[in-house]
């Protein structure tokens, strides 16, 4: 298995900001929708800060309900409300 690229050698300051960019690269490039980075083990959380195992965690989970939303009948306004109204931010 490949190690992690280090925050200075990916694109994006953060790890999130890099997965947006490959996603979007993907999708643009080839027209292929990335849903996930074959996390396994989502459920072990770790509040490491944006370049962890909890940025990858997210990662994965963003994708995932992006994709998926649609295909229940959520659009954007209703993911974002939901992150709104749950969070209150």
């Amino acid at each position: 298995m490949p190690r992690p690229l280090r925050p200075d050698e990916r694109p994006g300051g953060r790890l999130l900001d890099a997965v947006a960019e490959l996603c979007a690269e993907i999708r643009t490039g080839h027209g292929l929708l990335m849903t996930g980075l074959g996390i396994d083990e989502l459920w072990e959380w770790s509040e490491d800060g944006t370049d962890g195992w909890g940025a990858e965690i997210v990662g994965q989970l963003l994708p995932m309900a992006v994709e998926r939303g649609p295909k229940l009948g959520y659009g954007v306004p209703d993911l974002a409300g939901f992150r709104k109204e749950a969070t209150g931010v």
